[in-house]
C-alpha cells in the first residue's frame, strides 16, 4: 500500500467503524463482524507502525495491503486469525506474535508432543502421548512428507529465522488439523486426535542440583526464569556446590520468562558488556507527514559501558549448556559469560531471539505483542535471528535421544576433568 493510499484507507475505517454498532466484546462466536475487523487491523497497524524497531515501512504497507485484502471479504474468525497470524509473521521476530484466546476452546487444543530437525530429521523432542516417543523421527503428516507440510504453514510462524521457526512449528497447533495421521521412519503410523488424545500431565520443570563428580564437579539446570524461586534454588545450590572445582550450569530448553540477575550476579565474577539496544517510538507515516521532525527510528549505543559484578558466590571454572530453545530472559544470561570468557559455552547455539515487547489485549479475546526494543551484540554484530554460538558445537541425534544419551552433559564433564 502506497502512502498516498493511506488517508483514504483510515477515512474507510472511520466511516465503517461510526456506521457500525460496537461489538468489541469477547465473544465466542465463529465469525467476526466486519467492524471489529476493521477496528483489531487498524491497530494492529499503529502498534506494529509506532515500535517495532527498523521497520520497513514501504514493505510493511504493501504487506498491509495484502493483509486487508484477506480479511475484508470473510467474517470467519478463524480466518482472520490466520491472516492476522501471517501478517505479523512477515515481520521476521520472534517476540511479535497474534495469537487468539477463541482458538484454544475451538481448534488449537496441543497436539501433545514437541518435534524439531535434528541433523536433518523432524524428530520428537518432548511428548505427553503414549503413542509418539521421544527420538521419533516424523515423515509425513495426512500422507504429506513433513517438509511440504512445514513449507506450506511456515508462513503462519513468527520467528527470528528458519530455525526458530522449526522449534515453534508443532508448538503451534492451530496450523495442524484436528485429526491426522503422523508417519514415522520406523513405519508407524500414528493417529493424532488433538481434542479427546490422552495426554500425561506434565509437571512444571524444577531447578535441580547434584554432584557429578563428588566434590570436583556440579551440575545445577535451570529451566526458567519465572519467577525468583528457580534462582533461589540455584543459589542454594551454589552455596553446597562452593568446593566444586567446576559447575555445570545447564540453560537447555530454557524459554526464559522472567529476569536472570541475581543468579548471573552470583556467577559472573568479572567485568562484562552489555548489549547494544535498538528501539522505536513514532506515530506511523500519518504523523511523521504532520511532523517532519518526529525521529522516525532511534538507536541507544551502550556497546561501551562495561558493568563491574558484586561479590560473587562461586570463582571457580564455569562451563554453560545451551541449545536452541534457550531464548529470551536466557539468552540475557548467557551472553556475558561469552563475551567475558567467564564460562565455557557447550551444545548449541541459542534461539537468537531476545526482545522488550509492547503487549496488547483486545477486548474479544485477541492478544498482539510487539517486539519494541531489539538487540545486538556488545561489538554491535547480529544477534537477532543468529543466537550466542557455543564455544564447543555439541550435535544431537534422534539416536541420542532414543537412547536417553545426553552427549552435551557429556561433552562438559570431559571439559571440566581436563587440567
Amino acid at each position: 500500500m502506497s502512502r498516498t493510499v493511506l488517508p483514504a484507507a483510515i477515512l474507510l475505517v472511520s466511516a465503517v467503524l461510526w456506521l457500525s454498532p460496537s461489538s468489541r466484546a469477547q465473544s465466542s462466536s465463529a465469525t467476526i463482524s466486519l467492524e471489529d475487523r476493521v477496528r483489531t487491523a487498524t491497530e494492529i497497524y499503529h502498534v506494529i507502525s509506532t515500535f517495532f524497531p527498523g521497520l520497513s515501512q514501504e514493505k510493511f504497507d504493501a504487506d498491509y495491503a495484502d493483509y486487508l485484502r484477506a480479511i475484508l471479504h470473510t467474517n470467519d474468525r478463524r480466518e482472520f486469525d490466520l491472516a492476522s497470524m501471517e501478517f505479523v509473521a512477515r515481520l521476521h521476530d520472534g517476540h511479535s506474535w497474534f495469537y487468539d484466546n477463541w482458538l484454544d476452546q475451538t481448534t488449537a487444543q496441543p497436539i501433545g508432543f514437541i518435534a524439531y530437525p535434528l541433523a536433518g530429521k523432524w524428530t520428537v523432542i518432548r511428548t505427553s502421548l503414549d503413542s509418539v516417543k521421544v527420538g521419533d523421527v516424523i515423515t509425513a503428516i495426512n500422507g504429506a512428507s513433513i517438509e511440504d507440510f512445514y513449507a506450506r504453514n511456515l508462513k503462519f510462524i513468527s520467528a527470528s529465522s528458519d530455525r526458530d521457526a522449526g522449534v515453534s512449528f508443532f508448538d503451534t497447533p492451530v496450523i495442524f488439523p484436528e485429526k491426522f495421521t503422523l508417519s514415522l521412519a520406523d513405519g508407524r503410523k500414528v493417529p493424532i486426535d488433538r481434542k479427546n488424545d490422552k495426554k500425561s500431565e506434565e509437571l512444571p520443570a524444577k531447578t535441580e542440583g547434584r554432584w557429578l563428580v563428588e566434590k570436583s564437579v556440579a551440575y545445577i539446570r535451570v529451566p526458567s526464569f519465572h519467577g525468583i524461586e528457580s534462582q533461589a534454588q540455584a543459589l542454594r545450590y551454589l552455596q553446597d556446590f562452593h568446593e566444586a572445582k567446576t559447575v555445570i550450569i545447564d540453560v537447555r530448553g530454557n524459554p526464559g520468562l522472567g529476569q536472570p540477575n541475581v543468579l548471573q550476579a552470583a556467577l559472573m565474577g568479572k567485568p562484562y558488556k552489555v548489549w547494544t539496544e535498538s528501539s522505536a517510538f513514532h506515530g506511523g507515516p500519518l504523523l511523521r507527514n504532520y511532523a517532519a521532525g518526529y525521529p522516525e527510528h532511534s538507536t541507544l549505543t551502550t556497546s561501551g559501558t562495561i558493568l563491574q559484578p558484586r561479590d560473587t558466590s562461586y570463582t571457580g571454572r564455569l562451563i554453560l549448556l545451551t541449545d536452541r530453545v534457550c531464548s529470551c530472559a536466557c539468552e540475557d544470561f548467557v551472553m556475558p559469560f561469552k563475551y567475558s570468557k567467564r564460562a565455557t559455552l557447550v551444545g548449541e547455539s541459542t534461539a537468537g531471539t531476545f526482545s522488550l515487547t509492547r503487549h496488547i489485549n483486545f477486548e474479544n479475546g485477541m492478544m498482539l505483542n510487539i517486539a519494541a526494543v531489539h538487540h545486538s551484540f556488545p561489538d554491535g554484530s547480529q544477534f537477532e535471528g543468529v543466537g550466542i554460538a557455543p564455544d564447543i558445537a555439541v550435535d544431537v541425534t534422534p539416536n541420542d535421544l532414543r537412547a536417553h544419551r545426553d552427549v552435551v552433559l557429556q561433552r562438559a564433564i570431559e571439559l571440566a576433568q581436563q587440567p
